[in-house]
């Protein structure tokens, strides 16, 4: 009786620490198991350097919170059957998470509705979709980058009666849309502004260059021109200086690649708008990690703005944002 009992809690005993064992290996192997993310950008277009960045801070949050990530994107920012695709492929390969910039505000919402569905945690980084079904929205706050514009416009031209054009580099992406809107919403209440139609590159530096030839054939007294991101800046930038422009019209930009930079620096651009796509790229990973681990993660994630001029642009806490690296 006395050893039936003695064998019992001896039983008991090991049952209990090979529980708290085979508890152990499991916890660790869950530790262990890397977080899967797929990240869908707009375009893998090496010559577009603001993806290249938002890569870099992609590939050291990675590192850092220890995520398995794949980036893929379509090879131009217009190919939307082609971005689609790609959301279509990273679901089937069952990730804890797609990190997804939109090409199109409308067409994207379908297959982000599939994500959710299949049980994918779903973060929109950049530019945004018509649904609200992602976890968290890390990005430009586009609307209030737009406002900067606009406002960098006026500041520009004075209180003199002026005509202003818009360069668009596809028509239905969240994120230029709405700095659209924004530079819209300063320069409309402005009685003295008349406000042009809107030019759209069609997702071309090319055709961005071709279409600062044609405003100033259409419109030669037109006083203010803004170009609403990295490739229409670029390109629109590159005919703004054969023409010889910068002391006749002023030339508002978006982004930070190098020829933008040197024609801040030569006073072809008077004023850029740059944003922080290293931030964005680090800050989407961190955000998938922490929700797949069950933390909570704030709904939307404004990564700024800043208004860089000739004057400006040497100050260092602006130097970092015109030239961001890092180890690898």
């Amino acid at each position: 009786m006395r050893w039936s009992f003695r064998r019992f809690i001896w039983v008991l005993a090991a049952g209990v620490m090979l529980a708290a064992i085979l508890g152990f290996w499991l916890t660790r192997i869950s530790e262990d198991k890397k977080i899967e993310i797929r990240v869908i950008i707009k375009s893998t277009d090496d010559s577009i350097e603001f993806w290249q960045v938002m890569k870099d801070g992609i590939d050291i949050a990675a590192k850092e919170f220890g995520a398995h990530v794949i980036v893929k994107g379509a090879k131009s920012e217009s190919d939307i059957d082609e971005q689609i695709a790609l959301v279509e492929e990273a679901i089937a390969e069952k990730p804890d998470a797609i990190i997804l910039a939109a090409n199109d505000y409308d067409r994207l919402v379908p297959v982000s509705e599939k994500v959710k569905q299949s049980g994918i945690r779903l973060f929109i980084v950049d530019s945004g979709i018509k649904a609200d079904i992602a976890e968290s929205i890390i990005a430009t706050d586009n609307y209030k980058a737009g406002e900067k514009a606009g406002t960098e416009m006026k500041r520009q031209l004075g209180n003199r009666p002026a005509q202003v054009a818009i360069i668009k580099y596809v028509l239905a992406a969240a994120s230029v849309s709405d700095r659209e809107d924004g530079v819209r919403a300063v320069l409309g209440k402005d009685p003295n502004i008349d406000l042009l139609d809107t030019y759209y590159a069609k997702g071309l530096e090319e055709n961005a260059y071709d279409l600062m030839k044609v405003i100033m054939n259409e419109h030669p007294d037109v006083d203010g021109i803004i170009c609403l991101n990295e490739m229409t800046s670029v390109g629109g930038g590159r005919a703004f200086q054969e023409l010889n422009l910068k002391n006749k019209v002023a030339l508002i930009g978006f982004d930070s690649p190098i020829p933008v930079i040197k024609l801040l620096e030569e006073g072809v651009i008077r004023s850029t708008i740059v944003q922080k796509p290293f931030q964005m790229g680090y800050l989407s990973i961190k955000a998938a990690v922490d929700a797949t681990h069950g933390k909570s993660v704030p709904k939307v994630i404004d990564t700024g703005s800043e208004v860089i001029t000739k004057q400006n642009m040497y100050e260092e806490e602006y130097q970092k944002l015109l030239f961001p690296f890092y180890d690898k």
